[in-house]
């Protein structure tokens, strides 16, 4: 999936990038109350396979914190944290960002991704998924990219079998789900000159 870097940039961005129908950004602490009605629109559509979260995180001021420490990370190179709109649109519809990210003899990251209640099944997050890890590849000079999912989402496990990522097997107790541990099917994908 082809990507651009934007030649312009919005003034609640400090970077981002563009698909055919997707703009992916780094947002601004500024932009914490779009991030937050998107957060409060998903909460319970989110729920069921999202981290556990404190009420407090549906707040601005906790959104605001977190975005200054996603900028914070992506300027010190610890993290992408890619926001997704429509190219023609402001609503926020979801996120894909990398994290864990290793240098040196490893040169691997994680993802994790989310979109909107209302903007599912039209293939935006294979877009934007595709295209990000496209990014890292390139710009990041990433070699390998993990996910982690629950087994029971069949969403996601399509989503990143379509993205050419390949099962690697069990992650036992990775992640606190939905008020408890859970284990999480764990998949890659290789820079593609290695595939």
């Amino acid at each position: 999936m082809s990507y651009q870097i934007a030649n312009k940039r919005g003034r609640n961005e400090i970077f981002a990038i563009e698909t055919e129908r997707l703009r992916l950004s780094v947002l601004r602490k500024s932009d914490a109350q779009r991030v937050a009605d998107y957060f409060i629109k998903n909460r319970d559509f989110h729920r069921e396979f999202a981290q556990t979260h404190p009420d407090s995180y549906f707040t601005l001021p906790e959104q605001k914190e977190f975005l200054a420490y996603d900028c914070d990370s992506f300027l010190d190179g610890t993290l992408v944290p890619l926001w997704i709109t429509l190219k023609d649109g402001k609503e926020i519809i979801g996120r894909v960002s990398f994290f864990n990210l290793a240098y040196g003899g490893m040169m691997s990251c994680a993802v994790g991704y989310h979109l909107d209640k209302d903007h599912t099944g039209k293939g935006y997050m294979t877009e934007a998924l595709e295209a990000a890890c496209s990014f890292m590849f390139k710009e990041y000079k990433m070699h390998r990219i993990e996910a982690f999912i629950l087994p029971e989402n069949e969403k996601s496990i399509s989503l990143i079998r379509r993205a050419g990522f390949t099962a690697e097997g069990k992650r036992v107790s990775y992640m606190h789900i939905n008020g408890r541990y859970r284990d999480h099917e764990a998949f890659y994908l290789l820079e593609p000159d290695y595939r």
